[in-house]
């Protein structure tokens, strides 16, 4: 099907002149080496053209997931008829923007090729005006698979990384930019996704655009000074710039290298607070490039006026954890958070926008966005902004990491990418650069476990050092200046110095038998992992599990565990609270989750009551992305577990104003 753009652009020339259109109608996806072609829906994934052709079953079904995993073991051909009119082709510049290519693709138009992109997080765009011509083009995406990719990329690298999510003697998910989930985590199977799982696009504009929009606040108790730094693309003579908040106006020259800053003075400012702790108004922040009298470009956000640090002074305990926001030293009640779906496009902005919604209702102040997943949309960040929900934000990686410099070139593209689409928002309280990778390197054992000699030992822990606690924090300082920490935790439960010092994930009662009245005795300076799973409604079971298997100790029953320590901690914690395990898998399924919120409320209170020496308290895990046990609190399909209820009423007597302790 061919997709006319042309007519699209015939508007007014009193809006801005640089023009996105969409293209999102008209794909077809194909196997590279079998040429049967498949309606396909952009966004989404290969995966989900299939399951609406009926040529795979849903993956979330019984043990259907073992029936679609050569899908990502297979390459794929996007292809799109592109019909141009001679009128886009008199505008200056015209790019084709992907928003996101899931992984390894090859861009090609009209036969040429425009270039790869090797990293499912990143913008892609290829400048292609000089390669279109009126009438029809054809644009093609080649996707290679990612498992094979990865494969190579591990030979070739000569060592194997970490990977504790995977099973098998070959893992690949440290050598792909892609979310590590995907792999298998202890929540999730693994599902290897591919295809155009974001938007894209055409922009066409003429002279020049605005290519970013970096915001800094200075408050000095009376005043906020918002200061303004915007860099374009194009040619600038003669270009100005107007950026606009709270009705001030401020007009100034770019500079030769396209760049223009600006100081915008708000005075009596109304200041945004977190959920629970005051009001949270938004201003609007309006940045215009003008020549000549019209406006080429525009770009609007709503910003709110807070102070956020991060306090990890040392002390006579260790060293302190405590967000302060607005000079206000607060304790967090939250969770992390996982994607909400094995095929992530299927999860609209609406899903993010619920789970805020629901975060906010149970009383939440911050939420932790784990680094085996993704970036949350924009939705996510502007219904934070509103509900007040603080944002720790972890960069994607779960995984030690290579250190070839394309690999590296690819993440500083990334991450200059995520952190100016984030930077700004109110909500956005820490930069995390990584999961568990400096804790799990010094507790354990990867090194006999993985079989490093002394040279690999130190290659992979210089690599370490030099992204995440050198490169990251300089490239996110250049944009932003929220806080940053290299990984989480700092600390490691199960020793008195861990118990003092930074953030800690807590486990005893999961993984090392501990019983729920260990929370007490580790509290640490800031919890921000702990918790118990249980398994979802047996109306949500019911929508994915056939009836025969919805029995206790059936085989599918089985397969959805994919924790190492099965299902033994739940029944042992059912027999030591309630007696005895029941005998039905509704009655099994209702005891486990009134235990799960046992649990949970242990240890909420036992955080809540070493305020101010313990400053946050966030469980492990909000949500889930496939339906199965897990320490989640809200099931695959939004529905809310016993737990979340009791959530809700702690969180709702806990008031965030604490003071800690000299």
């Amino acid at each position: 099907m061919a997709s006319t753009v042309g007519l699209t652009l015939a508007v007014s020339a009193a809006l801005p002149q640089v023009r996105m259109v969409p293209l999102d109608r008209g794909w077809t996806i194909e196997r590279a080496d079998a040429g049967d072609a498949l309606p396909a829906v952009v966004p989404g994934t290969v995966q989900q053209d299939l399951l609406r052709a009926g040529r795979i079953p849903d993956p979330a079904v019984d043990r259907n997931i073992e029936q679609v995993q050569w899908v990502g073991e297979q390459d794929w051909v996007y292809r799109y008829s592109l019909s141009i009119d001679d009128e886009i082709l008199t505008h200056d510049h015209i790019d084709l923007v992907f928003k996101g290519l899931d992984t390894f693709a090859e861009v090609v138009l009209n036969g040429e090729m425009l270039g790869r992109a090797d990293n499912m997080f990143r913008t892609w765009e290829f400048p292609i005006r000089d390669r279109l011509r009126a009438g029809r083009n054809r644009l093609e995406v080649r996707f290679r698979s990612p498992v094979v990719v990865g494969r190579e990329r591990r030979s070739s690298f000569g060592i194997q990384l970490p990977s504790d999510n995977e099973v098998g003697p070959l893992r690949i998910a440290p050598y792909v930019r892609k979310a590590a989930y995907q792999f298998g985590w202890d929540f999730c199977p693994p599902l290897v996704t591919i295809g155009i799982w974001q938007p894209v696009e055409l922009r066409v504009w003429d002279v020049t655009r605005i290519t970013g929009v970096q915001v800094d606040q200075r408050d000095d108790g009376r005043t906020v000074a918002v200061h303004c730094r915007v860099t374009t693309a194009g040619d600038v003579k003669g270009c100005k710039l107007a950026a606009i908040l709270d009705g001030e106006v401020q007009r100034v020259d770019l500079g030769p290298d396209g760049v223009g800053e600006a100081v915008l003075m708000v005075a009596d400012p109304q200041r945004w607070w977190p959920n629970g702790s005051g009001e949270r108004p938004l201003y609007r922040l309006q940045v215009e490039l003008w020549r000549n009298g019209r406006v080429l470009d525009r770009r609007c956000h709503r910003i709110g006026l807070r102070r956020i640090a991060l306090d990890q002074a040392k002390d006579d305990q260790g060293q302190r954890f405590t967000f302060v926001v607005n000079g206000e030293p607060l304790f967090m009640k939250g969770a992390n958070m996982v994607p909400p779906d094995m095929l992530l496009p299927r999860a609209g902005d609406s899903t993010w926008v619920r789970l805020v919604r629901d975060m906010q209702r149970a009383h939440f102040n911050m939420v932790r966005v784990w680094g085996g997943g993704v970036y949350p949309p924009d939705a996510f960040f502007d219904a934070c902004d509103t509900a007040g929900i603080l944002v720790w934000q972890d960069l994607m990686f779960a995984n030690m990491t290579p250190d070839d410099p394309p690999f590296i070139a690819s993440v500083e593209g990334e991450v200059r990418d995520q952190v100016g689409r984030i930077g700004h928002h109110a909500c956005l309280a820490l930069w995390c650069g990584n999961n568990e990778l400096d804790v799990a390197w010094k507790n354990w054992g990867w090194r006999t476990k993985y079989g490093y000699d002394a040279r690999d030992s130190t290659r992979l822990r210089r690599a370490y050092h030099d992204l995440f606690e050198r490169t990251l924090p300089r490239w996110i300082a250049e944009l932003d200046h929220t806080p940053y920490i290299p990984s989480s935790p700092i600390s490691n439960w199960g020793n008195s110095v861990g118990l003092g010092t930074g953030d800690l994930h807590y486990w005893g009662v999961w993984h090392a038998d501990s019983s729920f009245a260990s929370f007490k005795g580790n509290t640490g300076r800031f919890v921000s992992e702990y918790g118990f799973q249980s398994y979802p409604d047996s109306a949500t079971l019911a929508l994915f599990l056939s009836p025969d298997e919805r029995v206790l100790g059936s085989e599918v029953l089985r397969s959805r565990q994919r924790s190492y320590r099965t299902d033994r901690p739940i029944l042992e914690a059912i027999r030591r609270e309630e007696g005895a395990v029941p005998a039905t898998l509704g009655a099994f399924i209702n005891a486990g989750q009134r235990v799960q919120a046992l649990a949970l409320h242990k240890a909420i209170m036992a955080h809540w009551n070493a305020a101010s020496r313990c400053m946050g308290s966030l469980f492990w895990q909000l949500n889930d992305c496939w339906p199965g046990p897990s320490w989640s609190v809200i099931d695959v399909t939004g529905r809310w577990k016993a737990a979340m209820y009791v959530v809700e009423e702690d969180f709702g007597r806990m008031d965030a104003r604490v003071h800690p302790m000299n």
